[in-house]
């Protein structure tokens, strides 16, 4: 976990492996450890919301890249969907009458920006390279960096590499918001862009 100062407050940046079980753990020690006024979480307020409202009979339907993302991050431990990191999230910032804030961009900013970056030639070497993930040897010295090397290989491409920046840029944006009105933040984000973000904001607080 990164901490950060900006102005008067203290924000902890913890990066998260969605999928694996065993992350909602994490966040949990995290909750105890920061003891946050506020809680940051890497979606958008659509994902945010539907997640509040997830029905007991959810059952994810998963894009292949998903399905092979899955099952390379099976090796490390048991996986779930919602990601476990931001289910204990939000039942803990519940628990604890702690305001849960979404800072990726919404829905509609993004399928602007996705139009606006993935050209179709793009979108058909994307769409049609799942072959070679299925096929490609991915890192297992350990989760994190069986996440970072798949990040990597998946947004290779021009398009989704800028897609992936300008979140990561809208993230600390929220954060330096949310940092203007508080003592102490946690910001729970996903682990591929959370490097990202400290980076950004650390270039601004120097």
């Amino acid at each position: 976990m990164d901490t950060i100062s900006l102005g008067e407050c203290e924000v902890h940046i913890l990066g998260v492996i969605k999928g694996l079980k065993s992350e909602a753990e994490k966040v949990r020690k995290a909750f105890e450890e920061v003891r946050p006024e506020k809680v940051l979480i890497s979606l958008s307020k659509e994902e945010l919301e539907g997640l509040r409202n997830i029905p007991e009979d959810f059952v994810p339907e998963l894009s292949r890249y998903e399905e092979i993302y899955a099952e390379g991050l099976g090796r490390f431990g048991e996986v779930a969907a919602p990601p476990p990191c931001y289910v204990a999230a939000l039942e803990l910032s519940e628990h604890f009458g702690v305001p849960l804030l979404p800072i990726d961009m919404d829905e509609q900013a993004y399928t602007e920006l996705y139009c606006a970056a993935v050209g179709g030639g793009t979108l058909f070497r994307h769409s049609t390279r799942t072959w070679l993930m299925k096929r490609r040897k991915f890192s297992l010295e350990s989760p994190e960096a069986f996440v970072l090397a798949w990040d990597r290989a998946v947004n290779n491409l021009d398009g989704f590499r800028m897609i992936e920046e300008k979140r990561a840029e809208r993230m600390a944006k929220d954060i330096r918001k949310a940092a203007a009105e508080s003592k102490k933040l946690l910001a729970v984000i996903e682990l591929e862009r959370a490097r990202d973000v400290v980076e950004l904001l650390n270039q601004k607080s120097e």
